[in-house]
C-alpha cells in the first residue's frame, strides 16, 4: 500500500462489542471539515483531564477509517454493517 507522504497509518487493536471508540473517531472525522477547528476534552472536571486540539484547517484530517480491514461506513452514526447484521 502506498501512503502519501503527508499521511500516517494507524492500528489499534481493541475490544469495543459497541463500536464506541470507531463511532468517537468518525465523529471527529466529520466535524474536523476544513476550516472547523474544536478541542476534545478527555475526562473532564477531573485531575486527569487532557485536551487534544483538533484542527480542520487542513493541517487535520481523516481520509477514511476501517474496521476489520473494511471501510466503515455510518448512517445516522449507526455503523452500517452491524446496523445490517441486527436486521
Amino acid at each position: 500500500m502506498i501512503v502519501p507522504d503527508d499521511m500516517t497509518i494507524l492500528e489499534i487493536k481493541l475490544r469495543d462489542p459497541d463500536d464506541q471508540l470507531l463511532r468517537l473517531i468518525e465523529y471527529i472525522r466529520v466535524l474536523a471539515a476544513p476550516g472547523h477547528s474544536f478541542d476534545v476534552f478527555v475526562d473532564p472536571k477531573s485531575q486527569d483531564e487532557k485536551s487534544f486540539g483538533i484542527d480542520g484547517d487542513g493541517s487535520f484530517y481523516i481520509r477514511h477509517i476501517k474496521k476489520n480491514g473494511k471501510m466503515a461506513k455510518f448512517k445516522d452514526d449507526k455503523l452500517l454493517e452491524n446496523y445490517l447484521r441486527s436486521l
